[in-house]
């Protein structure tokens, strides 16, 4: 195995605790104002980073995804419906990073909010590779035209495209 494996962040109890608002502290306690403000600033760099990670599976492969945070933190990939997911979740974790399947069958990719920019396209690659080897999806087989004002915008782009050719000429 070569580099370090990814891990999904393990959310920590107090996460939880201040998300429902059940905490409490003594009068004069700096602690809970500075967890409140590390959970915000962590919320919002996994925000973040789950933001990367989606564009990256929708671009390249077309595969949507959902942010997931429980025990474990990830982004659950929404795969077709006849997709054998047990390879699919063994072969993204054999790419060094913490891959899983929950007991719905869906395929969990670990994710943390102190994934550096190399992480998360490590994270984002391996995935997209597995899917592309495995599943032979591309991005432009999920980006098909579905709606009519879409499939206007697609025609007057092959349109400029076949014009920009024939200006060469």
């Amino acid at each position: 195995m070569r580099g370090t494996k990814l891990l999904a962040w393990r959310v920590p109890p107090v996460w939880t605790s201040l998300q429902t608002g059940e905490t409490s502290a003594p009068e004069n306690s700096k602690v809970l104002p500075s967890q409140k403000q590390l959970i915000k600033a962590a919320q919002a760099t996994l925000d973040a980073v789950f933001g990367d990670v989606q564009t990256g599976l929708r671009e390249t492969v077309g595969v949507e995804c959902s942010l997931a945070v429980g025990e474990r933190c990830s982004v659950v990939l929404d795969l077709p419906g006849d997709t054998d997911t047990e390879p699919i979740a063994r072969a993204i974790d054999m790419e060094n990073v913490e891959a899983w399947r929950d007991a719905g069958g869906r395929v969990h990719v670990g994710l943390s909010p102190w994934f550096s920019a190399k992480d998360v396209d490590q994270a984002v690659l391996s995935t997209v590779k597995v899917i592309h080897v495995l599943l032979g999806i591309h991005a432009s087989d999920a980006n098909k035209p579905k709606s009519f004002g879409q499939k206007i915008f697609g025609a007057v782009a092959e349109v400029v495209k076949l014009q920009k050719k024939v200006e060469k000429r």
